[in-house]
């Protein structure tokens, strides 16, 4: 199974950055795609440049969501769509940073390909796609975030365990950063932002929608599992140690 095998291709957050890139390279391998996001105005204008067809909605407003995919036919859906007003400290977070990062992250992962999914194994044939972040698998700090994102990577694992002999395929994409909205969509001000995204050369959108389409190109007899991009002169691990002032600041304010 290639991706000549399949007809269908299903992106959400599909108006921007990835998912929009994502929807162009699907649209450019002959797969009729649905460009799933909340804002119209630029789905319409995706849809004029690619054929696509749209969905606009709220991942989040789950009786919607599956009230728009019943019935469809999707062979490959990307599970793109994810927000991370979390990225910072939990002692900082606003509840509600927490609430859409989880319901965003993790439940529109899990509501989304529980509604495509039947389809799929009926027809033995389909692949699932994850968009993740090195987040999910390497400590950044970014509790609310990584922790959203670890959830996502432990369901692209575990669907695999319930997939196997269906004909479904899970692939799980974990970029580093990315030249795309997220930073201007999710931190705080404008020094934060120009801190995330400079210093070295990010990736761009095409970079991991390229890695979409390899992943679903492979032959039938092979799942990629996990695919970890990150921009030439960016690198995780290390280990830090905070100075000993902060450390008994610490210990003072647990007091």
């Amino acid at each position: 199974m290639t991706i000549s095998d399949y007809r269908t291709a299903l992106v959400t957050g599909a108006s921007s950055g990835i998912g929009e890139a994502t929807v162009r390279a699907l649209c450019a391998q002959g797969l009729e795609t649905v460009a799933l996001a909340r804002r119209r105005d630029r789905l319409e204008g995706l849809a004029d440049d690619t054929g696509c067809r749209i969905l606009d909605l709220d991942l989040c407003d789950t009786a919607a969501l599956y009230q728009a995919l019943e019935g469809l036919e999707i062979d490959v859906l990307v599970n793109n769509a994810g927000v991370g007003p979390g990225t910072g400290q939990l002692l900082l977070a606003e509840p509600e940073d927490i609430d859409v990062t989880n319901a965003t992250n993790v439940g529109g992962v899990l509501h989304a390909t529980k509604a495509l999914l039947p389809g799929m194994v009926a027809r033995q044939r389909g692949h699932v796609l994850v968009v993740s972040s090195i987040a999910g698998i390497h400590p950044t700090g970014a509790v609310a975030y990584g922790g959203s994102k670890a959830a996502a990577h432990l369901i692209c694992q575990n669907l695999r365990l319930e997939l196997q002999g269906s004909g479904v395929r899970v692939t799980e994409i974990c970029p580093g950063r990315v030249m795309s909205g997220f930073f201007e969509a999710n931190l705080p001000n404008e020094e934060a932002i120009r801190e995330a995204s400079t210093g070295f050369t990010l990736m761009q959108p095409e970079d991991i929608a390229e890695a979409v389409v390899y992943a679903i190109a492979a032959p039938w007899r092979v799942n990629v599992a996990c695919i970890e991009l990150q921009a030439t002169e960016q690198a995780t691990g290390g280990v830090q140690i905070a100075p000993v002032a902060e450390v008994e600041e610490g210990v003072r304010w647990r007091d």
